[in-house]
């Protein structure tokens, strides 16, 4: 049998088989049985769809698939995997004939092409899965297929959108909605949950409006009903399908055109606004943001920069420094990172965050280049998913010889923040940041680059910036935190971020805001 077309780990996990169901069983036994040799292939749907498939001689389905394939002859192995579309939409595989189906198995999923007009596998990508996840087709078919995903988008209109808004709510006695514009591994996502945990503790019953969904999904789900505007959901009916004056909180400018519906339809709005001015600006916020405003929402940026640099286009707006809530790490965490520090003769350094340009991952390489020709035995961590671009400049500066760990997103990153001397923030454009915050809670003080950060003219006492582009500045620094560093004075630190970053003062700021709101209409 092909090894394209039996995959044993989906094979066994599928069917809860032993280590010894390997292909040859698929053969012996699966094949009778209509179990499926890998997710590209569908053995009770190929038969039913070619009756003949023993015609020619073939002892399975899969089989025969592979036969007629060599001989030329195009079939489809999976009702979601059409070779005839295949080719036709990528002109590019047009001479792979009857082998296109094949090319899917072996490139196409991880290039993220469609297989079918039954599944978009970029829709698939954007809505449900991880920044840097491929694959989209093999997860649905292993896993999001049995969650309710969708493989392509399912339009609504207006009238059904707002029923299917009033059928999540109905029962709710005192629901608030939240809207963010994705539940991907990261700062905004993870705050709104914060927020509707700490919005239930006081007795209100959350409801999520998410523009795309991720990896955190399933956390929204658990703390209430959850409606993706991917995945074909109408706004306006949204809006409409809630209870009259039911409270909006939409955490984040990139969800501002939900915003901008909610308060046309009569709800109190607020808009916290966590994006740079800059980058509100490049993302085509502004008019969503605008029609907010115009519309009765309120909008409250996170940090004195973006008010300042939002001024001449919305006037005078009020701030609310966001709380901070810690991941939660064991102490068996922190016990294990703290034995690998012990192990390490040299400091550590550390940064975080999806590694892309505006988080400044080639400019956190470049300072780990100097500190290590500074200090042979640095070491450096950077946690958070890397795309393209970075993993690309990561492989470059593992090949050279940098001692890099890269963990990706880890839920223990206070773990890991507690093992470092220093957080390296190299941000081009960060609103925050949360991770350089969350390094501070636990003790680790961090040096940065002056940019586009929201965060600068308020970090007296746990951190220090450098002029743009000062890498000497940069790297000395660095090392004048990591060697002056004291037990005492991370005592210090944590108590200082503790005292500024208390989260419940925040929940019942926005408590208070909307009620206002409420009351005003």
């Amino acid at each position: 049998m092909n090894d394209s077309l039996f995959d044993a780990d989906f094979y066994r996990t599928v069917y809860d088989l032993k280590d010894d169901a390997t292909s040859a069983h698929f053969v012996a036994v699966g094949d009778a049985m209509g179990l499926d040799p890998s997710p590209y292939f569908s053995t009770q749907f190929y038969k039913g769809r070619y009756p003949d498939w023993r015609a020619q001689g073939a002892t399975t389905a899969v089989g025969d698939f592979m036969a007629r394939m060599h001989r030329g002859e195009s079939r489809q192995p999976h009702p979601l995997i059409d070779p005839d579309f295949y080719l036709a939409r990528y002109p590019d595989l047009v001479e792979l004939g009857s082998r296109a189906a094949l090319h899917f198995v072996s490139h196409g999923d991880a290039e993220l092409r469609s297989p079918s007009a039954g599944f978009d596998a970029g829709f698939y990508q954007r809505c449900y899965l991880a920044l840097e996840q491929r694959h989209p087709f093999r997860h649905f078919v292993t896993t999001g297929q049995s969650l309710g995903y969708l493989p392509t988008p399912n339009p609504r209109d207006r009238q059904q959108s707002r029923t299917a808004m009033a059928a999540a709510t109905k029962g709710l006695s005192q629901p608030v909605l939240f809207c963010v514009h994705d539940a991907q591994q990261a700062g905004v996502p993870i705050l709104t949950l914060d927020l509707a945990a700490a919005f239930v503790e006081q007795g209100w019953q959350p409801v999520f409006v998410l523009g795309r969904g991720g990896p955190l999904i399933d956390r929204f789900r658990r703390l209430g009903p959850t409606l993706m505007i991917a995945e074909g959901w109408d706004r306006q009916g949204l809006a409409e399908g809630l209870a009259a004056k039911t409270p909006v909180i939409v955490n984040t400018a990139a969800a501002a055109d939900m915003a901008a519906v909610a308060a046309g339809a009569g709800h109190p709005c607020l808009v916290l606004i966590h994006e740079m001015a800059e980058y509100i600006h490049e993302q085509g916020f502004v008019p969503h943001l605008k029609a907010a405003q115009s519309n009765g929402a309120r909008l409250i940026p996170s940090m004195p920069r973006m008010a300042a640099a939002l001024a001449d286009g919305f006037g005078a707006l009020e701030v609310l420094r966001p709380g901070v809530t810690l991941p939660e790490t064991s102490l068996r965490d922190f016990r294990r990172t703290q034995k690998w520090r012990r192990q390490q003769d040299g400091p550590v350094f550390i940064g975080a965050g999806h590694a892309d340009r505006r988080k400044g991952f080639d400019l956190f390489l470049e300072a780990a280049a100097r500190l290590r020709e500074a200090h042979a035995d640095a070491r450096f961590i950077w946690l958070g998913a890397l795309d393209g671009w970075a993993r690309e400049l990561a492989d470059q500066a593992l090949a050279k010889g940098l001692d890099l760990t890269l963990p990706g997103f880890v839920a223990d990153s206070l773990a890991w923040y507690r093992a470092a001397d220093v957080y390296l923030l190299t941000s081009r454009q960060d609103p925050g940041p949360t991770t350089a915050i969350h390094a501070a809670a636990v003790g680790t003080p961090f040096v940065g680059y002056v940019a586009d950060i929201g965060i600068i003219g308020m970090t007296e006492g746990f951190g220090d910036f450098v002029a743009s582009g000062d890498i000497e500045a940069f790297v000395s620094a660095a090392l004048r935190m990591a060697t002056s560093a004291s037990n005492a004075g991370r005592r210090a630190l944590r108590h200082h971020i503790k005292a500024e970053t208390a989260f419940a003062p925040y929940v019942d700021a926005l408590v208070e805001r909307f009620m206002s709101r409420q009351s005003d209409g």
